[in-house]
Order: C-alpha cells, then structure tokens, then sequence
C-alpha cells in the first residue's frame, strides 16, 4: 500500500489550553455534518497514552457514538506466546476480522464482537455491536495502515517514553499482577520493538496528534493542515 503522508501544523498555545476532547467533537460534527453512513473514527498510539480515556470522553460529547475496543480483537496469549508476539504485532491480532467488521459496521451493520478475557487469555465468546452514527476504534492498531481505506478520521496520541514506561508498570503489576521483571520486559518489547516497528509511522498520516503528559494530561499539538480550520 502506498503511503498516505500528511502535512501537519502545530496549534498556538490557546487552542491547545482546552481538553482536546471537546473541540474535536465540535471539529468532527462540522465536518460530518451531512455523512449519512457511520463515521468511523480511529485512536491509536502506543500502550499508556491515554487513548481508552480520550476515547470514552470523545464519546461522551458525541451524539449516537460507541467506542469499539481493538483489544478484544487480540489473538490468544498462547498463540501470541508461541510465536514470541506482544499486542503491537499484526500476527498479534486478528486484522481480517476487524478489517470485515469495520466494513460492515460502516455500512450500518451489526457486528458479532469477541470478548477477549484477560484471565482465560482468549476471546471464546462474542457479543452484539451495533452501528452508530459515529465508531471510535480505540486501541493500538487502530491507526494502522490496514485500515487506512476505511478509517475517516484518525486521531494519534503520544507520550514521553518514561510516561509510557510508568503506566505499563502500575498497570500491569497492580491490576494485572505481574512481576516487575515481566512488566518491564512487555514494556520494553511492546512499546519500544514492536509498536516503533508496525504502529509508529502511522502517525505520519494522522489527522491530530494528542500528547500525553507526565501528569497525564491530553492537549493537541498538531493537526493536518486540511483539518486545521475545523479548529
């Protein structure tokens, strides 16, 4: 597939100030305003950005929007075990059924959505998606090239490696009970190898860049240039 570049241009420090959440809505009402058929909206980026938080509140302040969770689309953890995989990976996930369920759902079909558990480590049930006006794909992958054709509009956010690092521990020791050894290693093989290797240069095509903070904070920092007006 050929590459999809786009210009960016960095926003001055007022429009920065306000939660991105709230003028992207606004953003995406206007530019949408007469699409008949499901918007589909894409936030991606690396693990510990924020991006199921922005998700949620973005679709809070859309009318008829449902947040789609790409990691219910993982394979099993000893699928992705066998062959060394970390969630980044494409092999990792299961791309052509997202790929068919993104379709359909933008066609105003209903899909039936595997429920991945953390405990069992596979998806072994589904359950009813249906469409809405606007379907926000969250999750690592969703910015990928893959989806390029079907994505309207994409939303990439970032963060400092050490906030990356930080939220992958407090995750993954205290809720998911890992070892401090393990989480380092899935930090370090996740963020630093496998989405810098498939997911990073997805943000080249991008229509926002969010960043992060350290205090974890989200605030736009660059939008492409054919978006800018919108905000």
């Amino acid at each position: 597939m050929k590459k999809h570049y786009k210009v960016h241009v960095k926003l001055d420090k007022a429009r920065r100030a306000a939660a991105p959440h709230l003028p992207l809505a606004g953003a995406l009402l206007r530019k949408f305003a007469g699409r008949k058929h499901p918007v589909l909206i894409a936030v991606g980026g690396p693990g510990g950005t924020g991006k199921s938080t922005f998700a949620a509140s973005l679709a809070g302040e859309l009318p008829d929007a449902r947040v789609l969770k790409l990691d219910d689309y993982k394979t099993s953890r000893a699928a992705r075990a066998v062959k060394g995989l970390q969630g980044p990976h494409p092999e990792a996930n299961e791309m052509a059924l997202l790929k068919e369920h993104l379709r359909r759902l933008k066609r105003g079909e209903g899909v039936a959505k595997p429920v991945y558990c953390r405990k069992s480590g596979q998806a072994a049930q589904t359950e009813p998606f249906a469409a809405a006006r606007f379907i926000i794909a969250e999750g690592e992958i969703a910015t990928y090239p893959d989806f390029y054709e079907l994505v309207d509009f994409s939303v990439f956010i970032d963060s400092h490696w050490w906030t990356q690092l930080r939220t992958r521990i407090g995750r993954d020791i205290v809720v998911r009970g890992y070892s401090v050894k393990k989480a380092l290693t899935t930090y370090v093989r996740s963020n630093l190898l496998e989405f810098k290797a498939y997911g990073a240069e997805s943000r080249n095509w991008a229509d926002v860049h969010i960043h992060c903070s350290r205090r974890y904070k989200l605030k736009i920092d660059a939008v492409c240039s054919r978006s800018a007006g919108l905000l």
